[in-house]
């Protein structure tokens, strides 16, 4: 049976883009029921953009709120409290819509026990002479051939709110967005949907993301475009020291399938930590190192913990922290616990010498030989022997890994 659609358009002063991210939700080839601006306290003439919209929405499917400034998870949660539909979809005021996603999302929707489903989208801006669109590749996003879409959502955001729907049910379950956060809001809410129910995927660009120069955020936490990475870097670090507590071990370790629970909670451990690595948290990232080297202590990792321990040092954003003084003493000290601390800091060696390379090319000399004493100190040498054991990566989890 086919669920009915709300798509929220929360909006603060961007009445310039509204209209048009507005006209792609009417436009869709799966009609969306009902459509809700909520006007987050804008100053400049939104009021008047959204009341010509109304006037001209001729199927009735937009509904138009105002409240006071309160910043964007206030105003979705004031949103989800009017929408009416099975499914919801996030979209934002400034990008566009593809006729084609409602339709792709909802149907997989229909025909799955998934939470939600996410997709594609694709980076675009705007010609100043000629008006054109200049499209810009979809940025970073991983292979999802290999491992559970939760994983990936762990270790980087890679979809967003438009090219993702969710069940009204499982916002109900997991609880509102968090206001206390000034940013990565879409991010945070994701991994408790993604924790708590499972993540479908279509193959398709469901929305074109614009880039543009505006003040980026909520009115009391902006900042321009060229500040982003540094901004969600920090936004990210925060959730996920928060997460730590709540998230239990156990899930990281359902994330892999073996006949040996060990094996599974020391590839998860290696998972946790490669996960807070990827935030530029290494002392928390190490200690998860550390607690997996004790587990199976002399037994080589499997292809895949090797696989994990590389990707701790393939972060968006590359960290600093595991390169200065202080946590190289730590590291040394790590490679001599036993046999499989030397190889998890063997592999991290492995893992940095790409990053030692970029700095070469972009003449950061100073990073480049910083890069460089940890790959020697690191000892790298050639990997030993994988276990003889089965340890596999899960594409879905099982049930039972969500009721936590």
């Amino acid at each position: 049976m086919q669920g009915s659609i709300s798509a929220l358009v929360p909006t603060y002063n961007r009445s310039n883009f509204l209209r048009e991210a507005v006209a792609s939700v009417q436009m869709q080839t799966r009609p969306v029921q009902e459509i809700i601006i909520w006007d987050d306290g804008s100053k400049d003439d939104t009021p008047s953009v959204a009341a010509a919209l109304v006037a001209a929405d001729r199927h009735n499917q937009i509904r138009y709120f105002r409240s006071e400034n309160k910043g964007k998870s206030a105003a979705l949660n004031a949103a989800l409290d009017k929408a009416n539909g099975e499914y919801i979809w996030i979209c934002d005021d400034d990008d566009i819509a593809r006729p084609i996603a409602a339709e792709r999302m909802a149907s997989a929707l229909d025909n799955s026990d998934a939470g939600l489903v996410g997709g594609r989208h694709v980076r675009f801006s705007r010609d100043a002479a000629s008006g054109e669109k200049k499209f810009d590749g979809t940025g970073y996003w991983p292979d999802l051939s290999c491992g559970s879409v939760i994983r990936h959502m762990l270790e980087d955001i890679f979809f967003f709110q438009n090219a993702s729907l969710v069940r009204r049910s499982c916002f109900a379950a997991v609880g509102p967005f968090r206001t206390d956060l000034a940013r990565s809001i879409d991010y945070e809410m994701f991994v408790r949907l993604g924790t708590r129910f499972p993540i479908d995927m279509v193959d398709d660009i469901l929305f074109e993301q614009r880039k543009h120069d505006g003040l980026r955020g909520p009115a009391a936490h902006s900042h321009a475009a060229d500040q982003s990475d540094t901004v969600w870097q920090q936004a990210d670090r925060a959730i996920f020291s928060q997460l730590r507590d709540v998230l239990p071990i156990g899930f990281y370790a359902a994330l892999f399938e073996t006949t040996r629970p060990a094996h599974a909670l020391r590839a998860g451990l290696l998972q946790r930590g490669c996960v807070f690595a990827r935030r530029g948290d290494w002392q928390t990232a190490l200690d998860d190192f550390e607690a997996a080297s004790r587990i199976l202590p002399t037994e080589p990792l499997a292809a895949i913990e090797r696989d994990i321990v590389v990707r701790a040092m393939a972060a968006k954003h590359p960290g600093a922290e595991v390169f200065q003084a202080p946590m190289q003493k730590r590291l040394r000290e790590f490679g001599r616990s036993n046999s499989v601390g030397r190889e998890i800091l063997s592999v991290l060696g492995r893992g940095a010498m790409w990053r030692g390379r970029a700095a070469l090319r972009s003449g950061d000399a100073v990073r480049f030989m910083r890069i460089a004493r940890f790959c020697l100190q690191a000892g790298i040498r050639p990997a030993p022997a994988s276990s003889p054991h089965v340890l596999s990566e899960r594409r879905r989890l099982m049930p039972e890994a969500y009721a936590w």
